[in-house]
């Protein structure tokens, strides 16, 4: 086996690392990274469907989709992400335990008596310390998963909350949990730092042969093309998602009001449909015309609600919109 701690704090170049140690890799790997602040969102999830939009915009918070399902998380530097590669000779006799147990066992080591529930998390005391999610593709399996140790839980909370709008579709919900970490457990501030010092010496107690590495070696260009072409792209991160149908209703005060129907494709307004007495029916059905076309995301939404409706009313439409 090998362990490779990342160098890197960007969630581009870990994702994209991920995918090159599982597709590429010819030895078993545990992979261990720490992210800056982002929302890692599931292969087949809708991204708007699991975040707060204009929160993650005012706070510049990377929106990453990566290989495998599951529902959303929530890094920052406060979080360790433990990611295991392996050949197996049958994956479908391996499990999510086969992975989760070795970094139960490590807690244990810290004396946090963490157990494994029937949905993969790793738990104390009723609330979830870390997730995990897989991706198997022939006779490799990546079996990955996240860990708070002292991440902020309130810009957590906040990153991963829809304040508003219905999403109908065949995009897969998040099931929120209540959340807790290490030290929030011990009372004590516990670093990644030391988290990873456990870890590396459980896996050399059980693996003697283990390699220990802080660089990507001879995939570090392999790596950083990934990160340029799929994991920074809009197309990838939000053009992904599953068509969907989004609507939404807000009280924009002095007994107005607006709402919006639109159908999303590959991430693109396809159809939109504006109702309510905000804005004169006439100029409703201009900005209807507009949108057909338009990103349904904070980086196109933004922009264009500031242009059609200038000052405090363009915040309402990016409310709405959003």
């Amino acid at each position: 086996m090998r362990c490779i701690v990342s160098p890197s704090a960007d969630p581009v170049v870990n994702l994209a690392a991920e995918e090159v140690f599982f597709r590429n890799g010819k030895e078993d790997i545990l992979f261990l990274y720490s992210n800056s602040p982002s929302v890692i969102i599931g292969k087949h999830q809708v991204t708007l469907a699991e975040v707060n939009p204009v929160m993650i915009a005012e706070n510049n918070i990377k929106v990453i989709r990566r290989l495998s399902g599951g529902g959303a998380v929530y890094h920052d530097s406060g979080n360790l992400n433990f990611s295991f590669h392996k050949t197996v000779a049958d994956p479908a006799k391996t499990s999510f335990g086969d992975f989760s147990e070795p970094i139960v066992k490590v807690l244990k080591t810290m004396g946090i008596d963490a157990t494994s529930n029937a949905r993969n998390d790793i738990i104390f005391d009723g609330k979830k310390l870390s997730g995990h999610a897989q991706h198997v593709f022939r006779n490799r399996v990546l079996s990955h998963g996240t860990l708070l140790i002292n991440s902020d839980l309130t810009h957590l909370s906040r990153a991963l909350k829809r304040e508003s709008g219905q999403f109908e579709g065949k995009g897969i919900p998040s099931v929120r949990s209540m959340v807790s970490s290490l030290s929030e457990i011990t009372g004590n501030t516990i670093s990644v730092e030391s988290v990873i010092q456990h870890i590396v010496q459980h896996i050399q107690q059980e693996n003697p042969s283990a390699r220990i590495s802080t660089l990507f070696n001879e995939m570090i260009a392999e790596i950083e093309m990934l990160a340029r072409t799929k994991y920074s792209t809009w197309e990838w991160n939000y053009g992904y998602s599953p068509p969907y149908r989004f609507c939404n209703s807000i009280d924009t005060g002095e007994n107005t009001t607006l709402g919006c129907e639109l159908t999303v494709e590959k991430g693109v307004i396809t159809e939109a449909l504006l109702t309510g007495n905000y804005i004169s029916s006439g100029q409703l059905k201009g900005i209807e015309n507009q949108l057909a076309g338009l990103r349904h995301s904070p980086c196109a939404i933004i922009p264009f609600a500031e242009s059609v409706l200038p000052e405090n009313r363009g915040v309402a439409f990016e409310r709405l919109l959003l």
